[in-house]
This record gives C-alpha cells, structure tokens and sequence, in this order.
C-alpha cells in the first residue's frame, strides 16, 4: 500500500453506497487534520489527535475514481500534521460528521503548521473502495483567488521597480547629453 494513499472507512463506504441506490451524492465538505502518526484502521470514525478542520476550498475530478481536493489550513499552533480525515457534509455539528477517509503513517509527516503559515494543501483521492458516482465536493471557493493580494502586491512592487529604472535610465541619459554637449 502506497504511504499517502487514503484508507475508506466502513461508514464512508456505507454512505456512498447508501446515497447511490437513494440516487444522491455524498458530499465530503471538510478535511481535518492531527499530528498523531498510526496506520488507519477501515473501522475509524474519527481521527485520533484531531487538531483543525478546513472546508474544502477545491475539487476536481481527474478521472477513473481519482480526485484533487484542497483546503487552506491556518492555526495558531504549531505541529507536524500526521493524520489527515476527509468528512462528509451529513451533519451540521463538527463532531457528528462521518469520517470518509482517513490518512495517517507512523513516522512520514505530511507537512507542518505554524501560526506564521497559510498551509495550502492538496490530497488526491483514489476511491477503487466506493463507486465513484457516488460522491461530490462541497467547494468554498477558488484557492487562485486566495493569492490575489499578494499577486497584486507583487505587480506593483515591480512596476514601482521598473519605474524607478527607467527614471534612472532617463537620468543617466540626460546627465550624458550635457556631458556631450559641454565636450563637443
């Protein structure tokens, strides 16, 4: 089994299943991350040191039962993320969500948070456990937008730049024209 492959859970497969001869959609809406490192068990409903939650920000279907979901994670703690659930949008409170998915390893860590960080996060999903037709995403947004401030502030720095260049340019050429023509 790959490291950083997600394991279904018995109550994710049962959701899917369920939602397909009911003719709906599972929607997995969170994704939650810990810092306790195991091997998942199919069984789990819950992660063991759960320690934030974000909504999905993207989702998309790269084909045969494969999905690229994401999410931004901020906190003001710090941790090494080791586990990380994916939960289905069935309930209202936080604590009563169905875990879908879970991903953990004993000693591999995914990434680390900081209260400094905007941990933007990928995670594909290869569901071969569920039918595929099953499940949707429930997406809070485009994560491009997210860098528009700083895409912005970026662009303007350089133009300011390219400004302040070209002025010095212009400068430099003038200077030389007097020196030519005090010469000449």
């Amino acid at each position: 089994m790959n490291v950083y492959t997600p394991v279904v859970t018995q109550e994710g497969i049962n959701a899917a299943v369920s939602a397909l001869e009911q003719g709906v959609k599972i929607q997995i809406g969170h994704i939650a991350v810990g810092d306790s490192g195991y091997t998942p068990d199919r069984n789990q409903t819950a992660l063991k040191s759960q320690k934030n939650t974000a909504p999905v920000s993207g989702a998309e279907v790269v084909g045969n039962g494969q999905f690229h979901v994401t999410a931004e994670f901020t906190d003001d703690k710090q941790y090494a993320v080791k586990e990380v659930g994916f939960f289905l949008n069935d309930h209202a409170d936080e604590g009563q969500r169905t875990l879908f998915a879970v991903w953990s390893h004993p000693e591999n860590v995914l990434f680390y948070q900081t209260p400094i960080a905007k941990i933007v996060q990928g995670f594909d999903l290869l569901l071969s456990a569920v039918p595929p037709d099953s499940l949707d995403f429930n997406v809070t947004g485009d994560l491009s937008i997210y860098y528009a401030d700083e895409f912005a502030a970026m662009t303007i720095a350089q133009t300011q730049m390219a400004t302040a260049q070209i002025e010095s340019n212009l400068r430099q050429i003038k200077f030389n024209e007097r020196l030519l023509s005090l010469g000449g």
